[in-house]
């Protein structure tokens, strides 16, 4: 006989009858529950309570009125049944109180609290900044006027959270200084935006730096990273700040970590509170809960309430508590957070009001050592103009017939690029980071093989997928990696190279772009955000320029941003017919330069496939140069796209016929040989039994991931194919395709294992 545990006992008969309500809105209530516990009798009485019997997304149950709601209740407690009845909480009964007149809670046995009797209006916002927002970003700060100031926004990434925060903050000046926590390489970038569209002064703006920095009192906004709110902890809190934006709060979902125990007091004590993130984490309420607590302490006070409520406990198997990682009633905590708490929207739902493409201009920090190179380079340059000379297309490049001063200059500017791309390093893969967290696929474009490397370095360090094109990729791997970031979800970020991957590829799976470094010829920046910005896309295209604070990145991308916007004027739209453009092209020479015989030296060859729109605008001879070059660039790529085109064509021939080969007489083969060897080394190394291996089942999987190129994780099985495999096929590294070797690294997770078994390489000839 079979004795279990009382607890667990109890849990299993409540799991086994049990009826369940959970509100849907403000008139309803879903009712819900065990099959054979809706017996005729229990129908019966909520047809007589006016309940229809509905499929909402999928989950089947009854409708009832909440004005039936406690009649029904009577009524199955007096049918005496053992089914238990879990009833909506008491709080959810009463939707009256749940207003923002008065936020009462508890804080270290005292109560607090928070009271709003003067509800500012809409009408209020400053015209011009309400000039500058979308429709929907309006109906953000509406809503963040409903919930008076208390309010996650959890808008996709590109939506605009930082404007609409911003705005939302400006209605409530009368409880400024506005104080902002960030992630720590998004400080420079917040400052740029709050004078973007509040326009304040630089000086009115404290970036706190250090925990040894006080908090100036004439300071109109205070930004600090969370690491720093560690330290200056007792600073904020005797500032008593009345009101906050905590830009990607997921970072204290946690209520046991260090920056939640600051960061959570100082942001509930707030009279307003924005919280910012991309991530909510919906399919798992647990990581909601310190968020919800932050915004409604009235509705979300205690963890264990909400925990038995939403997150679906269970007896866990490891331990003797309970496990709350689950998910329950979401219809409910859906309806709650719509209605008190939070707003979302993901792009697509906003896609009609999002241009087709926007560049967003991210400032981020630079490594101190390489920044005092860069000031120490730049004053050998005396007086000279730095804006001036990078302006020049002759910039950066050796040329015969340069003078030594050009040469001295060239050589300086070149150093200065280089370490510009080095003293950003850590700023970018703290960046990324931030993107990886929002679950955001993108495109990843750098210039030196330096920062392209730490990129793929830090991916292989987080066992995150990626796909890296540069000049020593070749044609074949190089439609694989596209073909495999394409078609493959889990391939989260492709590492580019401005100069080799910005022609001949499309990578439309990804609509957010993530500029590294830039490059000085804003033709091949163009070309670059054409990967993404192309035929195919169906999202707005985010392109992300980070710029390096200390380094030349600012000078570039003045550069850059001045020629697009010049040569965006002339090469936009649909294709028009010859004559169209040799006219607009002709009359801006006539009236920008001297020199309008440029266009006969091109000839149509050039023009053909070029769309120029008529303008009024005089152009600069190096601006008419700079048409032409991406002119050119766009007619050679369609070349090339046609060479490639028929080389993939050939290529898929070739990959098909050798597969054939490959599977059906090597790698099956060899699967044999290698499945043995698996056995032979776990066996010698762990002193497993046969039998937790030696199943067919299982090796076809082994099998399947070397015939398929895919990562595979096994729950039960002592292997695990490590996804650096799936990396080696990706990087397409030339010495293994060489030898015809590729690596399968093989992990095993036994505890304690011997020496020579926690990780064995198996050369494998596929070739």
């Amino acid at each position: 006989m079979q004795f279990l545990n009382p607890k667990k006992q109890k849990f299993q008969q409540i799991q086994k009858q049990e009826f369940n309500f959970q509100l849907l809105d403000e008139n309803r209530v879903f009712m819900t529950g065990t099959f054979t516990a809706f017996t005729d009798e229990v129908k019966q009485h909520i047809k007589q309570n006016n309940g229809s019997f509905q499929n909402l997304d999928g989950e089947k149950g009854w409708i009832i009125p909440i004005g039936n709601y406690q009649n029904l209740i009577m009524n199955l407690k007096s049918l005496q049944s053992e089914v238990m009845i879990k009833q909506l909480p008491q709080l959810l009964q009463k939707l009256q109180n749940l207003n923002m007149k008065e936020i009462k809670y508890f804080d270290n046995g005292q109560l607090v609290t928070l009271k709003y009797d003067n509800q500012i209006r809409y009408e209020q916002i400053d015209k011009t900044l309400e000039e500058t927002l979308y429709e929907y970003q309006k109906d953000c700060i509406k809503q963040g006027l409903k919930f008076n100031g208390r309010i996650l926004i959890a808008d996709d990434m590109g939506v605009g959270k930082t404007v609409q925060s911003l705005a939302l903050a400006s209605m409530y000046k009368q409880n400024w200084p506005l104080l902002i926590m960030c992630p720590s390489p998004l400080r420079l970038n917040w400052q740029d935006e709050i004078i973007h569209w509040l326009k304040i002064h630089k000086t009115d703006i404290q970036l706190i730096n250090c925990g040894r920095e006080g908090i100036r009192m004439n300071a109109k906004i205070v930004v600090v990273s969370y690491d720093i709110c560690a330290k200056i902890k007792d600073n904020l809190m005797s500032r008593k700040f009345q009101i906050c934006i905590a830009d990607e709060c997921h970072y204290l979902k946690s209520p046991s970590s260090i920056r939640s125990q600051v960061c959570v007091p100082i942001l509930r004590q707030c009279m307003q509170t924005i919280l910012l993130t991309g991530t909510p984490a919906l399919s798992k309420p647990k990581d909601l809960f310190n968020l919800l607590n932050i915004i409604r302490p009235d509705i979300f006070g205690n963890f264990k309430e909400f925990g038995y409520r939403y997150c679906d406990p269970k007896l866990s198997r490891f331990t003797k508590g309970i496990d709350f990682d689950g998910a329950s009633n979401l219809k409910e905590l859906y309806f709650l957070l719509r209605n008190y708490i939070m707003i979302r929207r993901q792009k697509k739902d906003v896609l009609s009001q999002l241009p087709e493409k926007r560049r967003v201009k991210v400032r981020i920090p630079g490594e101190a050592s390489q920044v005092k190179q860069i000031g120490a380079l730049l004053n050998q340059l005396g007086n000279i103009d730095i804006q001036q000379l990078i302006n020049k297309d002759t910039i950066f490049q050796e040329q015969k017939d340069q003078s030594e001063q050009l040469l001295t200059i060239n050589s300086i500017l070149q150093k200065c690029y280089m370490l510009t791309g080095q003293a950003k390093i850590k700023a970018i893969k703290d960046y990324i980071n931030t993107l990886f967290e929002n679950e955001i696929k993108f495109l990843f474009f750098a210039h030196h093989q330096d920062v392209l490397d730490a990129v793929q370095e830090y991916c292989v360090q987080n066992e995150i997928l990626y796909m890296r094109i540069d000049g020593n990729v070749g044609l074949e791997q190089r439609h694989l990696n596209v073909q495999m970031f394409q078609n493959n979800d889990e391939i989260r970020i492709a590492i580019l190279s401005v100069t080799s991957a910005n022609y001949g590829i499309t990578l439309t799976a990804a609509s957010t772009i993530v500029f590294g470094e830039m490059h000085w010829t804003p033709a091949i920046m163009m070309q670059a955000e054409d990967r993404a910005h192309r035929i195919g896309q169906v999202q707005c295209v985010d392109c992300h320029y980070l710029i390096g604070d200390g380094t030349l990145d600012d000078h570039i991308f003045n550069k850059i941003e001045n020629k697009m916007n010049t040569v965006s004027n002339f090469i936009d739209g649909q294709k028009q017919n010859l004559g169209a453009i040799e006219f607009s092209a002709e009359e801006a020479l006539v009236k920008g330069t001297s020199k309008p015989t440029l266009i006969s030296d091109k000839g149509e060859s050039i023009l053909q496939d070029g769309n120029i729109q008529p303008s009024n605008q005089a152009l600069t001879e190096d601006d008419i140069q700079e048409i032409y070059q991406l002119l050119e660039t766009r007619s050679k790529e369609k070349q090339d796209q046609l060479d490639l085109e028929q080389a993939e064509s050939q290529l898929k021939m070739n990959i098909n016929k050798k597969k054939q080969v490959e599977i059906s007489s090597q790698v099956k083969n060899q699967c044999s040989t290698l499945k043995q060897q698996l056995l032979d080394k776990y066996l010698s190394s762990n002193k497993a039994k046969k039998e937790i291996i030696e199943d067919k089942k299982e090796f076809n999987k082994i099998q399947k991931v070397i015939e398929e190129n895919k990562q595979l994780t096994y729950g039960n099985l002592p292997q695990k194919l490590n996804y650096q495999y799936l990396q080696s096929r990706l990087n397409g590294d030339s010495k293994s395709t060489e030898s015809g070797q590729k690596k399968l690294v093989l992990h095993f997770t036994k505890q304690q294992p011997s020496p020579n078994s926690e990780e064995e390489i198996i050369d494998q000839k596929v070739n």
